[in-house]
């Protein structure tokens, strides 16, 4: 797993409203941050420490994952 390319892809999935994509990446890279692996360089510098980017990959990636519900709920009102 590379997490800083999993977060470049998931940003840019998310920027696409690539939903499948998005939900794929963003559960990917909660597994590897709940498994302990090293987060991406997420928002500021690295010298803001691991716990920083943790933290921010980790709400992000719940953003994106709500962001996904609420899309896939909009779909299928529009098919009702």
């Amino acid at each position: 797993m590379d997490p800083q390319a999993t977060w470049t892809d998931l940003l840019e999935a998310r920027l696409q409203r690539d939903w499948n994509r998005a939900d794929e990446l963003a559960n990917a890279l909660l597994d590897w941050l709940q498994r302990r692996g090293f987060p991406p360089l997420t928002i500021g510098d690295q010298k803001l420490g691991k716990r920083w980017h943790h933290a921010v990959a980790y709400f992000v990636c719940h953003l994106v994952l709500a962001d996904v519900r609420q899309a896939r709920q909009r779909a299928k009102r529009q098919r009702a």
